[in-house]
């Protein structure tokens, strides 16, 4: 089997399980009937969308013997987290991605002539449980599959921004049915969410790609994954404002790193690497 038809084939696994296991969920609110609202507000409720976060990971254990002929789960995760994690790597994306959280903060503050501290929920409770459920959501549920398998796949013949790229529209996308399910915008509203959404997942996975490309531990693409979800349980404004400055914000961030990974690496690094197995 070719790595392209490697990679389409788990994307449209990891799309399927998905995107089925939202439709089942809705399909259980609607069942509850009169008892739909008492039901969401559940502990039970929230957990049900954090295990459909781990699809990907399903995915990837569902076609392994498919996409890494000969060899073993074990030995795949051995080798994700093998490299010497990069300290310094990992403490500068995270100073960016809070100054890019909280600049996004304060520049609604401004514009809406809002106290900083009004849309910020920074008790310890908070912190705990955003820190808590977001460790068992999208960060580790996801990246197995999308940066342990597809990123490195795609990197076979496109360069790291270009495979980057493509994981970004891949995983925003696959996102879609949360667009409706867990928010009511509509008309140019739900335009302009798609559209923000959609850019700062991209930059976002520019940033991934390019820290994953120089630390080869997958620890990374789920740190940087958790800390852009657990920085937002800390926001209590409206999500439309919040997205759209994160966006531009992003961009910038985004574009910084790409200004770096082409100084930091040598022009015969920049292109595909060559085929390789674990």
């Amino acid at each position: 089997m070719t790595d392209k038809k490697k990679s389409i084939i788990y994307v449209v696994c990891a799309y399927g399980f998905f995107w089925v296991s939202i439709a089942l969920i809705g399909l259980l609110v609607l069942l509850m009937g009169d008892d739909a609202a008492t039901f969401q507000q559940t502990t039970l409720f929230r957990f049900l969308p954090a295990l459909a976060a781990w699809t990907p990971t399903l995915a990837l254990f569902v076609l392994f013997k498919k996409l890494y002929p000969g060899s073993s789960i074990k030995a795949f995760y051995k080798n994700a987290f093998r490299a010497r994690l990069n300290i310094k790597l990992l403490l500068c994306v995270t100073a960016i991605q809070l100054a890019a959280f909280f600049g996004s903060v304060g520049i609604i503050a401004f514009m809406q002539d809002l106290s900083f501290r009004s849309l910020l929920d920074v008790s310890l409770p908070t912190l705990i449980s955003g820190f808590l459920w977001t460790s068992i959501q999208g960060a580790t549920g996801e990246q197995s599959g999308w940066r342990g398998f597809l990123q490195p796949h795609l990197e076979k013949k496109h360069s790291v921004i270009k495979a980057s790229v493509i994981v970004g529209l891949v995983w925003g996308f696959w996102h879609a049915p949360l667009w409706f399910a867990l928010f009511d915008f509509t008309g140019l509203a739900l335009v302009q969410f798609i559209v923000v959404y959609m850019v700062a997942i991209t930059m976002t996975a520019i940033v991934i790609g390019i820290c994953y490309n120089h630390c080869k531990n997958l620890f990374v693409p789920i740190w940087i994954h958790f800390m852009f979800n657990f920085a937002m349980t800390m926001y209590t404004g409206a999500t439309l404002p919040m997205l759209t400055w994160l966006a531009v914000l992003y961009v910038l961030v985004a574009a910084g790193y790409i200004i770096w990974h082409f100084h930091k690496t040598p022009k015969c690094l920049t292109s595909p690497a060559k085929s390789s197995t674990i």
